[in-house]
């Protein structure tokens, strides 16, 4: 399994981190503990999670699948969504933030978090009260480093550049979304955390699974992100389910199989292999699919013929729109 070391830490990972918003529903306690298992019998030693995910439920369940082997692992969760009605228990408020870090901490039966993800932008609070709540954790000991997810990338600089002016530890890691079919932050979001040393680890690498290529556009595939039954369904469904998303996909397909490759190889080892990405968050609803991503992972970069069609198949499905920067 590769390691990186990321820049403004003493933090090495793997570049595999696995995610557990599937922790709580649909997978169960004996089975995240399996997953786990396997997970760090691979060489993974970065996990994720947040307190949004189940309502504390999925930070509950790797809390106890980690158990004993907690400091062997660098364990990442984040604050922003609402948890409950008070006003200390949901947004990036200095109060809610400090509030959730001590309940983190309850449920995942740790004393500090190795990565604490502002999860989202809360527009009614200052960054200034957000990002130093977050050093408040960092100099009690309860945090190690501060990380951000889904912010912008002026936003993101604007933050490392206050952090930097009131002597606060930045932002060092990101997590954005980025996979062959959402690849809108390569033009400034990369570009901005390869310049300030800004670790990137992205998520939905298979775009909410629709880079598994099961699904149809007329039928919903029972399970994953798509069903009706799961949580978060109408979040995944207003980001990829499209008949134009599908058109990519099945031109993808094409690319795989003339590459000798399923869909899942292609899309995860693009990323791990072919893109400025530090790593990426690869989760799982079952243990045999875990296995089968982790499978796909080692069958290594792709030809730079299969590149160069991936890159054809988006510059078509982005369209002719110019950047305004040049």
């Amino acid at each position: 399994m590769d390691h990186r070391t990321l820049p403004h830490t003493d933090l090495t990972v793997s570049r595999l981190c696995f995610g557990t918003m599937t922790f709580g529903k649909p997978v169960d306690q004996p089975t995240a503990d399996r997953m786990v298992s396997r997970c760090l019998e691979e060489g993974i030693d970065f996990f994720d999670t947040a307190n949004a995910y189940q309502l504390g439920g999925s930070e509950t369940i790797l809390g106890r699948a980690l158990g004993e082997k907690r400091k062997q692992v660098v364990l990442a969760t984040k604050v922003q969504h609402k948890m409950g009605d008070g006003p200390d228990q949901s947004g990036l408020s200095r109060a809610a933030i400090l509030r959730q870090a001590e309940e983190s901490l309850r449920r995942l039966g740790t004393d500090w978090i190795d990565l604490y993800y502002l999860h989202q932008p809360d527009p009614a609070v200052p960054i200034e009260e957000s990002l130093e709540a977050m050093n408040t954790l960092v100099r009690d000991g309860k945090v190690r480093f501060v990380a951000t997810s889904n912010y912008a990338a002026w936003q993101v600089a604007e933050m490392f550049w206050i952090s930097q002016t009131n002597g606060w530890r930045p932002p060092a890691v990101s997590q954005p979304m980025y996979s062959l079919v959402a690849r809108g932050l390569e033009q400034e979001y990369l570009p901005m955390a390869e310049r300030l040393g800004v670790s990137s680890f992205v998520y939905n690498p298979l775009a909410g699974g629709l880079l598994t290529g099961k699904h149809d556009v007329h039928a919903v595939t029972p399970g994953g992100r798509f069903d009706p039954a799961f949580w978060g369904k109408s979040l995944y469904a207003d980001r990829y389910w499209h008949p134009r998303t599908f058109e990519a996909v099945e031109r993808l397909k094409t690319i795989a199989a003339q590459a000798g490759r399923s869909l899942i190889s292609l899309a995860l080892n693009w990323v791990l292999h072919h893109t400025p990405a530090d790593g990426l968050v690869l989760g799982a609803s079952r243990p045999e699919q875990l296995d089968q991503n982790l499978a796909a992972c080692r069958e290594g970069p792709l030809s730079p013929e299969t590149v160069a069609a991936c890159d054809a198949v988006w510059d078509e499905f982005r369209g002719p729109v110019p950047t305004y920067n040049r």
